[in-house]
C-alpha cells in the first residue's frame, strides 16, 4: 500500500483527531511544490543605534546620494528612490561582525533594510507591542496581532506543529512570563516565556531526563483532571445558556492543550533527538547576566525549530517596557563609563546626549544579541531542508530589529532590520544594504511593508496588517527585498 494511502487509511481510526494535524504535515510535504516556510524575529529592546549596523560604505553611499554623514542618519536623508548597495561590506559593521565568523560567512545571506518607518506605534520610550503589529498599544492591551501571531494563522503552518508559535525572552528581574511584546489580537497579549527554565519544561519536558519531565506529567495529569470536571459540570446545564457556553468554551481550550500534550509525547525519539541541554547540566538557565539566559533561549529556538516543535519564533532582549529599562550588563562592565555599570535607562540617556563609552556599550549589545541569531542560522543552514532542496535556513526568514526604532527617545521615523536567509522564500540577500527614503515622502516604506513580504512569503496577503489607516504610504511587500 503506498504510504500516502496508508496515512488516509490509519487517518480514519479512533485516534484521528489526535493525530489528523500529524497526518496533514507528511500529507502536505509530499505535494508537488511544497515549500516549508519558517520565521524568525530576534528584536532588541529600546532602540537600535543604526551606526551598529551601517558599514562604512553603506553610509558612503548615503552622503553620495546628498545625505550627510550625521549619527542619526535618517534625519539627513536626501534620496528620493529606494538607493540599494551591493556588496554593502555588512560584516563591517560593528554590531553585524558575527556575520563573518571561524564557523563560516553569512554576508551572502544577509541585507540590511534602513528607512523604514513606524510611526503608529507611538515611539516615545516603547511601543510595547507596537513593534510587531504596527499599531499603537493602549492602557488597555494591544490594539492588533503581532505579526509572529497572524504568520503562525497561514494554511502552510498551522497545524503542522505543536506550538503555533515560541516566544522568548530576556527581561531584568525573575518574572517567568512577559505580556508587553507580543499578541493573539486585540487586547489578547501572547505571554513571552521569560525563565529559561521554564521554557525549557514547556518545550522538552515531555523528553527530560531531569525535573522537566515531572512537569510535564504533572500538567498532563492537571489538563486530564480538569477536562473530566468541566464535563461534569456541563452536566448540570440542560440546553443552551451564557454559563454553558462558557464552559464550552473553556473545555475547548482545555482539549487543545491535551492534545498538545498527546502530540508531543509522540514526537519522543524527535524531541530527544534535537533537545538541549538538561536546565540541571547548563548554568546558563538560572544565570543573572542576561547574556548567558539569552543563550540558553537561543538554544531553546534552535532545538525548537530542528525538532519540528514550531515554524514561529521570536526572542527578545528588554523589550519589555520598564523591565526593559533596568537591564544591565556585567560582561560589558570594562565598556561603561569608568567601569561603572549604569541601569539601562541611564546607558541610554548617556548614549542618546552623546557619551562614546555609552554608544559603545549599545553596539557591544547589539553584536552580542545579533551573534546569537546568526547563531540559530548557522545552525538552520547545516541542517539539510527534509522533502526538498536547500537547507533549512533556505527556508527560513529572520529579521534582526528593534522595538522602538533607532533611540531610546524614538521618533519612529527610523527602523533598522537585518533580513538573514529566506532565498527559497523569496528573500533577496547577497550581501546587500536597501534604504528607503526617508520618513514624510511618498517614497518612504513602513515596518509594515516588511511585515507583508513575511506574510507573502508565508501565503497570505497582508497587505492591510497594521492599523495605519490613512497613514499606510503603500500597501504589499518590499519588491526590492522580496518577490513570488
Amino acid at each position: 500500500m503506498k504510504r500516502r494511502r496508508f496515512l488516509q487509511a490509519l487517518s480514519l481510526g479512533a485516534g484521528a483527531p489526535m493525530l489528523m494535524p500529524l497526518f496533514s504535515q507528511i500529507l502536505r510535504a509530499e505535494e508537488p511544490g511544497y515549500i516549508p516556510r519558517r520565521f524568525v524575529i530576534f528584536m532588541e529592546g529600546n532602540g537600535l543605534e543604526a551606526n551598529a549596523v551601517l558599514s562604512s560604505k553603506v553610509k558612503q553611499a548615503i552622503v553620495d546620494a546628498g545625505g550627510s554623514n550625521r549619527r542619526y542618519a535618517y534625519q539627513g536623508y536626501a534620496h528620493t528612490s529606494p538607493l540599494e548597495v551591493t556588496q554593502a561590506n555588512l560584516a563591517s559593521a560593528t554590531g553585524l561582525s558575527a556575520l563573518n565568523h571561524a564557523d563560516g560567512n553569512l554576508e551572502s545571506e544577509a541585507a540590511l533594510v534602513m528607512g523604514l518607518s513606524n510611526t503608529i506605534s507611538g515611539g516615545g520610550h516603547a511601543t510595547q507591542s507596537g513593534a510587531l503589529s504596527c499599531a499603537r498599544h493602549r492602557k488597555v492591551g494591544p490594539s492588533g496581532p503581532t505579526i509572529e501571531s497572524t504568520l503562525s494563522q497561514s494554511e502552510h503552518i498551522l497545524g503542522n506543529t505543536p506550538f503555533s508559535a515560541v516566544r522568548l525572552g530576556v527581561e531584568n528581574g525573575k518574572a517567568s512570563v512577559g505580556y508587553d511584546s507580543c499578541a493573539f489580537d486585540k487586547g489578547k497579549p501572547a505571554p513571552l516565556m521569560i525563565n529559561p527554565t521554564a521554557a525549557f519544561n514547556v518545550l522538552f519536558g515531555s523528553v527530560s531526563t531531569g525535573a522537566g519531565r515531572a512537569v510535564f506529567e504533572e500538567k498532563t495529569d492537571l489538563l486530564d483532571f480538569t477536562r473530566k470536571d468541566i464535563n461534569r459540570a456541563l452536566k448540570s446545564f440542560s440546553g443552551s445558556s451564557p454559563e454553558r457556553q462558557k464552559l464550552e468554551d473553556y473545555l475547548e481550550s482545555v482539549e487543545d492543550l491535551v492534545a498538545r500534550q498527546d502530540r508531543l509525547a509522540m514526537m519522543d525519539e524527535q524531541l530527544a533527538a534535537a533537545k538541549p541541554s538538561e536546565p540541571a547540566d547548563n548554568p546558563f538557565y538560572g544565570s543573572e547576566d542576561p547574556f548567558e539566559r539569552l543563550a540558553a533561549h537561543t538554544d531553546l529556538a534552535i532545538a525548537a525549530l530542528k525538532g519540528g516543535l514550531t515554524q514561529v519564533v521570536v526572542v527578545t532582549l528588554g523589550t519589555e517596557g520598564t523591565h526593559g529599562f533596568a537591564m544591565s550588563y556585567p560582561q560589558l562592565k570594562s565598556m561603561y563609563p569608568g567601569g561603572n555599570i549604569m541601569a539601562g535607562h541611564d546607558l541610554r540617556h548617556g548614549a542618546e546626549h552623546g557619551n562614546e563609552d555609552c554608544i559603545n556599550v549599545l553596539h557591544a549589545v547589539t553584536k552580542q544579541f545579533f551573534g546569537e541569531m546568526t547563531r540559530v542560522a548557522r545552525a538552520l543552514q547545516s541542517t539539510a531542508e527534509v522533502g526538498t532542496s536547500g537547507t533549512m535556513l533556505d527556508h527560513t526568514a529572520m529579521i534582526y530589529m528593534s522595538s522602538n526604532g533607532e533611540k531610546h527617545h524614538s521618533e519612529a521615523r527610523e527602523w533598522p532590520m537585518v533580513l538573514l536567509g529566506g532565498k527559497a522564500l523569496g528573500f533577496k540577500t547577497e550581501g546587500r544594504a536597501i534604504v528607503y527614503p526617508g520618513q514624510g515622502r511618498d517614497t518612504n516604506r513602513q515596518v509594515s511593508n516588511m511585515f507583508n513580504s513575511l506574510g507573502h512569503a508565508a501565503g497570505i496577503d497582508l497587505n492591510t496588517f497594521g492599523d495605519e489607516g490613512t497613514k499606510r504610504i503603500q500597501e504589499g511587500p518590499l519588491s526590492e527585498i522580496w518577490s513570488a
